[in-house]
């Protein structure tokens, strides 16, 4: 039953519509009205400014780490009756989709890279940290935000792989990688039509 309700809280945790509730509070605006609609940093830079922005960026990496650092603590203090590796890979997976999926905007959400950063900065640090500075390097070759997001998805499981870390956790940076890639989709379209901002 722990496992159940931390995996469900998780979930609504991940589901905080961090980008709307502060553009609303603070301008007044609806987001998902202006500019791409989306309710995730990029979008909230373009309309409400830079200050702003970083504000939801920095409470969506934690609306990702806070759930799986609830899970490392749980995992030290009784017996799962699943590995720690899965058990915190569920986790993630959990946060990320309620990030991607808010019940509270009628399942639409963000793109889900600030809150991938947050849940796997505790999972699979080194590939994280790698993702991140792949992301800041491609920033000298190109303005497009959503090429260097997609590589950060791509980059984690990759380096996962590479490191040998444990199966759960290669999966669970897989099924986020695809989920960064799917809800970029719009942007690929765009990109591969020259249209893209």
């Amino acid at each position: 039953m722990i496992v159940i309700i931390t995996i469900v809280i998780s979930f609504l945790f991940g589901s905080i519509p961090t980008g709307y509730l502060i553009t609303k509070k603070v301008c007044g605006i609806d987001i998902r009205t202006k500019g791409s609609g989306n309710i995730g940093s990029t979008n909230v830079k373009r309309i409400a400014g830079t200050k702003i922005a970083i504000i939801t960026q920095t409470i969506d990496v934690l609306k990702g780490s806070t759930p799986v650092a609830l899970g490392i603590y749980l995992s030290r203090i009784i017996k799962l009756p699943v590995s720690t590796n899965t058990y915190l890979s569920i986790i993630a997976i959990a946060t990320i989709l309620g990030h991607d999926y808010t019940p509270f905007l009628k399942f639409k959400g963000g793109k889900g890279v600030n809150t991938s950063l947050g849940v796997f900065i505790f999972i699979a640090p080194i590939p994280t940290l790698i993702g991140l500075a792949i992301y800041f390097i491609l920033r000298l070759c190109t303005n497009i935000v959503s090429i260097r997001s997609i590589a950060i998805g791509i980059t984690i499981p990759i380096m996962c792989i590479i490191t040998k870390l444990p199966i759960s956790i290669i999966i669970s940076t897989i099924i986020a990688c695809v989920l960064i890639v799917f809800r970029h989709k719009d942007n690929l379209v765009r990109i591969i039509r020259k249209e893209e901002k």
